[in-house]
């Protein structure tokens, strides 16, 4: 039988201990339940077998700015090739240049025996004298009554024949002296001293150097951060500290199956003709814009062929939207299409979402802000 005051006397001399065990009841059950709901508040997988909102963490779709530096070895070439040809058959008399000599504009590559040539020039320029004399001497009497039509006729084709002489005798008269083109570099010679030319046979292939091209070999993935005009600075291993700034003036249109890069061309000034072609160099492309953007990581299958996002509708549910991606710059990726600016876009807890899921946004956290 229970001794009531017995029990009572016991009470009283342990009545700290349980109260303090019935606190820690309470205390426990309390931070169970807030365990609970933080769990349903922020772990997906938590709240959909209990039929609660998915939490998520969204943030509004707006223009950003965006700088991004693409990197690439590379090495400069040539921006043209430039096949000269003899004009003239003649002797070649001194060829001052060899393979891989930098020449300027108009500098004398090869000089060709011109004797011939001037004194075709000299007979040509008598002739055309005394064609012009006939002819006005013709017209003169024309004039008079004394020369027919046929006549004058026949003096003005005599004195356009020898206009012509004259043009062709100065033309093969210039071709006896074979000169640049343009700022380049000797890359073929197929004529020697002492040779016969013959027309139309090749004499010089030259590489165009003013400006110079800079080939930089860009990996496949950075193909949507590249296009035409955009600003490089290009650092080589021939100038080391000397940097050196292009264009991008052409992008190769395939992929190298065995390096997965493509090539960029950029245009460099090159007035001085330091640079020249194999040198081997890094470029950095600047590549600055102001576009709809949203953080990278709510994109899903960034870089796939459905690349996809989820709105926060009107509804309070989730909607996936496929969008097409541009630049990937400082944690950020371009939307091109398929989103508008103003949508909130969900940038946490979207990998545990479900099309038309209903889902919960915590409006006080910092992201939202």
């Amino acid at each position: 039988m229970i001794d009531l005051p017995q029990l009572r006397q016991v009470f009283v001399r342990r009545w700290f201990d349980i109260a303090l065990f019935a606190f820690l009841i309470l205390v426990g059950a309390a931070a169970l339940a807030l365990t609970a709901k933080y769990l349903l508040a922020t772990d997906g997988t938590k709240a959909r077998p209990l039929g609660q909102a998915i939490p998520v963490q969204t943030l509004i779709a707006k223009v950003t700015a965006l700088h991004e530096v693409v990197g690439a070895s590379g090495t400069t070439m040539e921006t043209t090739d430039a096949f000269l040809t003899n004009r003239v058959v003649a002797k070649v008399l001194k060829v001052p240049v060899e393979i891989g000599t930098v020449v300027r504009q108009g500098d004398l590559l090869a000089q060709l025996d011109e004797t011939l040539f001037q004194s075709q020039l000299g007979y040509a320029k008598t002739n055309r004298f005394h064609t012009s004399q006939q002819l006005q001497r013709m017209l003169a009497l024309q004039q008079k009554g004394y020369a027919s039509a046929v006549q004058v006729e026949d003096a003005q084709t005599s004195d356009a024949a020898a206009q012509d002489q004259v043009v062709q005798a100065e033309f093969n008269l210039a071709n006896t002296r074979i000169t640049s083109p343009a700022p380049a570099i000797v890359l073929l010679r197929n004529i020697n001293p002492g040779e016969i030319t013959a027309v139309g046979s090749p004499s010089f292939k030259l590489g165009i150097i003013e400006p110079i091209y800079m080939v930089a070999q860009v990996a496949e993935e950075k193909i949507a951060s590249v296009h035409i005009g955009m600003q490089g600075e290009i650092s080589t291993d021939g100038f080391p500290g000397v940097v050196f700034t292009g264009t991008v003036a052409k992008i190769d249109g395939s992929i190298n199956d065995l390096t997965r890069t493509f090539g960029v061309y950029l245009s460099i000034p090159n007035h001085d003709l330091r640079l020249i072609p194999g040198i081997t160099g890094y470029a950095r492309l600047q590549n600055h814009a102001s576009v709809l953007a949203v953080p990278s990581t709510a994109v899903i299958d960034p870089v796939g062929d459905k690349s996809t996002v989820f709105i926060l509708g009107k509804d309070g549910r989730a909607h996936a939207r496929v969008v097409r991606r541009g630049l990937m710059a400082d944690g950020m990726t371009e939307i091109l299409d398929g989103l508008e600016e103003g949508e909130q876009v969900v940038t946490v807890g979207q990998l545990d979402l479900r099309d038309n899921d209903r889902v919960y946004v915590n409006h006080s956290g910092p992201w939202n802000q």
